[in-house]
């Protein structure tokens, strides 16, 4: 008995009389009229005749086909036969035309396919050694450091490594100075293997530029800053910022940096302008960089990560309060003289003390009472915006960063009840903006500058993490704190970052009365450097001293 059928495809499948039966019963119709019976006992004839023909192996569609025909004519019906036979030619034609369609829409896929391909390619290459407007080269930067952002993500799987330091090391991967350095040589190593071959390739002369430290992709990292020193404000209450303790660990770890760049720049024989600004450089603490891996191993909380937010928070007003004190540094020390530092430390007081106190009352007063069902409606996640970036405007407007005021507007959300429900939606402002303020970061480092002034970049970076070390640690200390939070705090105001960036940008920009630069480009790689290498070395380390001292 014929169970099976095997399909012109290969498919083997079951077996079913009344198919054939179909089969003939249309064939009679096409030639006469619809004879039910007649196609049964035709069909009945075939299946015997297979189950002679084939008692044990599993018979073909074109086996069964060529019996039916056999039969037909055998019966005395040719013209049904001719039917099935037309029928079949006309099916397989349908079936040929298909298959011919799917191949040719495949194809075409493929071209197109290949096409984009090209195209996508074609535009990446006019995008990196070609020069187009800004405003049509911002998309391909963003794309390209949210690319870099995504591979981090896989990355610190990978290599077990805080989020923060995988970014700052794509950041100097990806930096001008690096991509200049390597590039001649990946195109020596691709050409020179496909030369040997025979195969000529020309590849572009121009060193590729594929994202500035400049123009819009640097307001996008500092609206980075803003945005997780804001954050980073709302997790802290103001009573465990500015309290005695956080100030003396902040005022130490200012004053004792701020001596030793100073008196190293003149031991070897700088001027006063590289010393005051070296000095200032120093002294601040990038505490955005710090709190990011604080985060990742959830201490935020304990007393060591409070004392160091609180103090780096303090370290940084005075640090820019030491920036206005170099630019506005007096001649003499008549009133005249000192009158516009006096002003600016009367107007950072003010604005600290008075933005606290009035934002508390816009908070209760007007965000708290927005709160309708649980939700906070747009206007009030606009106007929190709106809030925020003035803040930070104010700050920069007086002469301090931007972020201190972003820091301050967080602040005083810390006490309202709908701080939960903004973390949620700052979330994706966060995720956006703040990946770019760290890729910047590595970006700044010249590793030219940083090659050929190697000596006195590791000097001043151990100035720079002695200073921060022992003298913030021994205030913490003195303070009440115990050895291992001491310690912690110690490695915790280490790295300078953005603030030493800022700083150094200051002077790279500041002209002298004679119309020349504060500082000269190598005087400022000097310094960038050193933010650098203190930046990416501290969540390496704080990481492993925080497993070493059972912060798991």
């Amino acid at each position: 008995m014929i169970k099976k059928i095997r399909k012109i495809d290969g498919r083997i499948v079951e077996f079913k009389q009344e198919k054939i039966t179909n089969a003939i019963s249309k064939a009679i119709s096409a030639v006469n009229s619809k004879d039910e019976n007649t196609a049964r006992k035709l069909s009945h004839s075939v299946v015997e005749i297979l189950e002679k023909k084939f008692p044990e192996k599993i018979p073909s569609v074109e086996n069964v086909q060529g019996i039916i025909e056999k039969v037909l004519i055998e019966e005395g019906y040719p013209d049904v036969a001719n039917a099935c036979i037309l029928y079949r030619k006309k099916r397989t034609m349908k079936k040929t035309l298909k298959k011919i369609k799917g191949h040719a829409r495949l194809y075409a896929g493929f071209i197109i396919l290949g096409l984009a391909v090209l195209l996508f390619l074609s535009v990446i290459r006019a995008s990196i050694f070609s020069e187009i407007p800004e405003e049509k080269r911002i998309w391909f930067e963003l794309s390209f450091l949210l690319l870099a952002a995504i591979s981090a993500e896989l990355l610190v799987v990978y290599l077990k490594q805080p989020m923060v330091m995988v970014l700052l090391l794509l950041g100097i991967i990806i930096s001008p100075s690096a991509v200049s350095m390597v590039y001649p040589y990946i195109a020596e190593i691709i050409i020179l293997p496909l030369s040997i071959i025979g195969v000529k390739l020309s590849i572009a002369q121009t060193i590729p530029h594929l994202i500035p430290t400049e123009g819009t992709v640097r307001i996008f990292a500092q609206l980075g800053s803003i945005f997780l020193l804001f954050k980073i404000g709302m997790h802290s209450e103001i009573k465990q910022i500015f309290n005695s303790r956080n100030f003396l660990v902040g005022f130490i770890g200012v004053l004792i940096p701020f001596i030793g760049g100073y008196y190293y720049a003149v031991y070897t024989g700088h001027g006063f302008n590289y010393a005051m600004f070296l000095g200032a450089a120093l002294t601040a603490t990038s505490v955005g960089v710090t709190v990011a891996v604080l985060h990742e191993f959830n201490v935020l909380d304990r007393e060591f990560a409070k004392i160091i937010l609180g103090a780096a928070v303090i370290d940084d007003i005075l640090a820019l309060l030491a920036l206005s004190l170099v630019v506005n540094f007096p001649s003499t020390l008549d009133m005249a003289s000192i009158s516009p530092l006096l002003s600016i430390l009367g107007m950072a007081a003010i604005f600290v003390v008075g933005g606290i106190k009035s934002g508390q009352y816009i908070v209760s007063r007007y965000f708290d009472k927005s709160l309708e069902d649980g939700k906070i409606p747009n206007t009030t996640f606009l106007g929190i915006l709106v809030y925020v970036l003035s803040y930070a405007y104010v700050a920069e407007f007086i002469g301090l960063s931007a972020i201190v005021g972003a820091f301050i507007a967080g602040i005083t959300l810390n006490y309202s009840r709908i701080t939960e429900k903004l973390f949620e939606l700052f979330y994706p402002l966060e995720a956006f903006f703040t990946p770019i303020f760290f890729i910047s970061l590595g970006m700044f480092v010249d590793i030219s500058a940083l090659i050929s002034n190697i000596v006195p970049i590791l000097i001043i970076t151990l100035i720079a993490i002695a200073t921060k070390l022992f003298g913030c640690g021994i205030a913490s200390r003195l303070s009440g704190a115990n050895v291992k939070d001491s310690i912690l705090v110690g490695i915790g105001m280490i790295p300078r970052g953005e603030i030493a960036l800022i700083i150094g940008l200051f002077g790279l920009t500041a002209t002298t009365a004679t119309g020349e630069p504060v500082l000269h480009a190598t005087e400022y790689s000097i310094i960038a450097s050193m933010a650098f290498l203190t930046t990416v070395m501290v969540p390496f380390v704080l990481q492993r001293a925080l497993s070493m001292l059972g912060y798991k």
